[in-house]
């Protein structure tokens, strides 16, 4: 898993690893003894895109060589690019945009089934019931609101992270319950990414 970007990319990481914990999926630090590898994107800085490949073409010269790999681009590049992703690199098996990081897993199942995948169409998100395997025993991020309807000149997150919507008080209440119980002492709330 690679992370660029803001705070909610991080928060999503975060959720994508519980979901591949839950496969059965191992993290390692050798990168070349990936058999999955996640590039959650970022479309803020310049050429953004340009280092989406470069990040990618490592993994796409395994494949290519015969390895058994899969290539997952997540995140705002993602859908941004869609598409024109696979064009441009057809070793990758799965382009998906930010909203649906909660059905990771959900997509990997069909990746190993042999699909190639492009999930990038506006989608309502639902309420995730994986376990972020969070990078702090300290902090957490909770979102309250995915995506945003406002549509203000300088930001991307309207276009890429899709429509504001809202999650459950009940919902986000018994997540800080249990973050609480399990002995964070900092939340962070994720309002508008």
């Amino acid at each position: 898993m690679e992370t660029m970007g803001c705070q909610m990319n991080v928060a999503d990481s975060e959720r994508m690893e519980g979901q591949m914990a839950d496969l059965g999926i191992q993290k390692t630090e050798d990168k070349t003894e990936a058999s999955v590898f996640v590039l959650n994107t970022c479309s803020i800085r310049d050429h953004a895109e340009q280092k989406v490949y470069s990040y990618v073409g490592p993994y796409a010269i395994r494949k290519q060589k015969g390895e058994n790999i899969a290539i997952v681009v997540a995140g705002c590049v993602a859908q941004q690019e869609g598409e024109k992703l696979l064009r441009r690199v057809p070793e990758i098996d799965l382009v998906m945009g930010p909203q649906y990081a909660n059905r990771l897993g959900d997509l990997l199942e069909d990746v190993m089934n042999g699909n190639q995948i492009v999930a990038t169409d506006p989608s309502l998100i639902m309420e995730d019931v994986s376990k972020p395997r969070r990078g702090s025993s300290t902090c957490a991020w909770v979102n309250i609101i995915y995506g945003c309807n406002e549509h203000c000149t300088y930001c991307v997150v309207p276009g890429v992270r899709g429509v504001e919507q809202s999650r459950p008080k009940e919902s986000i209440r018994q997540e800080m319950v249990e973050l609480a119980a399990a002995g964070y002492r900092e939340v962070r709330k994720e309002f508008f990414l």
